[in-house]
């Protein structure tokens, strides 16, 4: 089985695949996928190479694009990290069909996350990064009251300086004084704007939505007031308005099939993006940690509570969502696939370059079987992970916070 081979340069030798199932924008192909120089040179029924990449009837797919994580195998972007720690992460994604991400950082993190962007490693990509928070007002569900600082456009100017301008994406809670001028200000930055752990009722959303500008709702349903029949709270209100890019967490720990059923009919698919929302904790050992200064369980099903019964991001990744979304939540394949790659490929202004696989695109592409195991990663044309001989190696620093 041939790999295809690199230079150090993002440059590549060609590799060809050979697939029943070769997922285009057209649907299924049964052929042949030549990639030449980190692009997708073309997609055949035939081919005239001899040395080929057969993976059978394994599904060839666009590589995942998670725009929401916090980690993964023990690695954490939400610390005081050094860039080892950043390779360690980006590298473990390719694990689970991550071709490109937005690490969801803490300030601590953002230097060292901006270095390892400017390097050539390997692993998933770094299309930039994403600062959810520091400005929340914590609501919804089991919600505990936290002093939050309150919106500053100078901090937010000085958080920007730390990400050395490599910020694309910001979540705010944009009902709280202030919060409008920090929105207006990232807007005049390009940085795209959620709304995000929001106490916002559904007066305060409607406001919001006529006064600034904002781009997507961050983990829908979650951190938030949800519908009643008096008051459609911040969910009901982000789902009548026009103009929003939603982030959805599937693992059905976060929102039930039905809800996630409710949402898809009253917005089109298309402006769904697959999210983890996954911190280090996810692809560890189920059982009890101790971080951040509080104890957290996981369950075999990915579900993450910390003792005052609150959620704290998921234990599973967007690969197993999309097979919950198949699955259980009865959404069309090819449906759930965009929702992975090409909306937040969309929502980053990066479909012209990677989220489908087209010819002339960069050969960003994950390999699955009918179970969603991740089989191969390709970023940039690369081999990443090959499952026959790669494994998923858990930073061993996050063993010590194990509990049980």
């Amino acid at each position: 089985m041939k790999e295809s081979s690199y230079d150090g340069r993002r440059k590549f030798m060609k590799t060809v695949l050979k697939s029943k199932k070769i997922f285009t924008p057209d649907g299924f192909v049964d052929g042949y996928l030549t990639i030449n120089n980190g692009v997708i040179e073309s997609i055949d029924t035939s081919s005239s190479e001899t040395d080929v990449m057969d993976v059978g009837d394994k599904m060839v797919l666009p590589g995942i694009i998670d725009v929401h994580n916090h980690g993964f195998g023990g690695w954490s972007v939400t610390d005081d990290i050094d860039e080892d720690v950043v390779r360690g992460y980006a590298k473990s994604l390719t694990t689970i069909g991550i071709t490109s991400v937005l690490p969801t950082a803490k300030e601590e993190a953002f230097e060292a996350i901006a270095n390892v962007m400017d390097e050539d490693y390997v692993g998933a990509k770094m299309p930039g990064i994403h600062s959810e928070g520091p400005f929340w007002a914590r609501g919804g569900e089991n919600s505990v009251n936290e002093n939050y600082p309150a919106p500053d456009v100078d901090e937010t100017k000085r958080l920007i300086d730390v990400a050395k301008g490599k910020m694309v994406y910001m979540a705010i809670a944009p009902e709280v004084p202030g919060a409008y001028d920090v929105i207006r200000y990232l807007n005049s930055q390009n940085i795209l704007v959620a709304a995000c752990h929001t106490r916002a009722m559904s007066e305060d959303v409607f406001k919001a939505m006529k006064e600034v500008k904002i781009d997507a709702v961050t983990h829908l349903g979650n951190g938030m007031q949800g519908i009643h029949h008096r008051n459609a709270g911040s969910l009901g209100s982000f789902l009548l308005s026009d103009g929003l890019y939603y982030e959805i967490i599937t693992d059905l720990n976060h929102l039930c099939k039905e809800m996630i059923q409710i949402m898809l009919k009253l917005q089109p698919y298309q402006k769904f993006m697959l999210i983890s929302d996954s911190n280090y904790m996810a692809g560890m050992p189920v059982g009890r940690y101790m971080r951040y200064g509080r104890e957290m369980r996981m369950t075999e099903e990915g579900l993450i509570k910390d003792t005052n019964g609150r959620i704290c991001g998921s234990g599973k990744y967007v690969l197993y969502n999309m097979k919950m979304m198949v699955n259980e939540v009865g959404v069309p394949f090819d449906q759930v696939v965009e929702m992975a790659s090409l909306i937040p490929a969309r929502f980053l202004s990066i479909d012209d370059k990677t989220g489908s696989l087209e010819v002339g695109k960069q050969a960003d592409i994950m390999v699955i079987d009918d179970d969603y195991n991740c089989k191969y990663t390709f970023v940039d044309g690369k081999l990443a992970f090959d499952a026959s001989k790669d494994k998923l190696e858990i930073n061993p620093e996050a063993y010590k916070n194990k509990l049980d």
